[in-house]
């Protein structure tokens, strides 16, 4: 592939997606909390609980299990991704907290939106 065509790979084609992005992020730091608000009120920080309630049948370990590896794969992509945009390690950092903290759904448009914002830059 020559270099001419690469970059434009790279560069977004559609400016109104870092809304799409900014949007997806807030429903997705929110709306998981939505759901664990009532969990938490009733039990309190208990990791064993929510760990018997998360996995309690077959299908909640299935979807379990493909969450965690996408959630794996997510990390490695973003700590491979970062330094190629010219972003510091430190975003790692923040994509990780937003991830462990609220879920995938608010750690993967964070990353997506920080990409987007730094290839329209670019």
């Amino acid at each position: 592939m020559s270099n001419s065509v690469a970059p434009s790979f790279n560069r977004p084609s559609h400016p109104w997606l870092q809304w799409v992005y900014l949007g997806c992020l807030m429903v997705g730091a929110v709306l998981p909390w939505w759901f664990l608000a009532p969990f938490f009120q009733q039990y309190g920080f208990a990791p064993a609980e929510f760990l018997h309630q998360a996995l309690a049948n077959p299908v909640a370990i299935d979807l379990a299990i493909d969450l965690l590896i996408s959630t794996l794969v997510f990390f490695i992509w973003v700590w491979i991704e970062l330094p190629r945009l010219g972003l510091g390690r430190g975003w790692w950092g923040l994509c990780v907290v937003a991830t462990l903290g609220i879920g995938l759904s608010c750690g993967l448009p964070l990353f997506l939106l920080l990409r987007h914002r730094q290839l329209t830059v670019a």
